[in-house]
């Protein structure tokens, strides 16, 4: 539910901060975490490429590109 409201707005996501992008970052992860059910201190990358989930600067270029 949360990634889909985040592809929702992508093209508003272009160009914000990094201070935002690194928010939005870990609301993914914490996302991925809760959906394989470990603690945040382990490694979130592999996780991410099993979900075949980009990191947040990745969707939102993907998504703008796309268009």
């Amino acid at each position: 539910m949360v990634l889909s409201r985040l592809d929702y707005g992508n093209a508003t996501l272009a160009g914000i901060p990094a201070y935002l992008l690194s928010q939005l970052q870990d609301v993914i992860n914490a996302g991925a975490c809760l959906m394989f059910n470990i603690d945040r201190d382990e490694h979130i990358t592999p996780l991410l490429h099993q979900l075949y989930w980009l990191h947040v600067l990745d969707r939102i270029t993907f998504y703008f590109l796309r268009q």
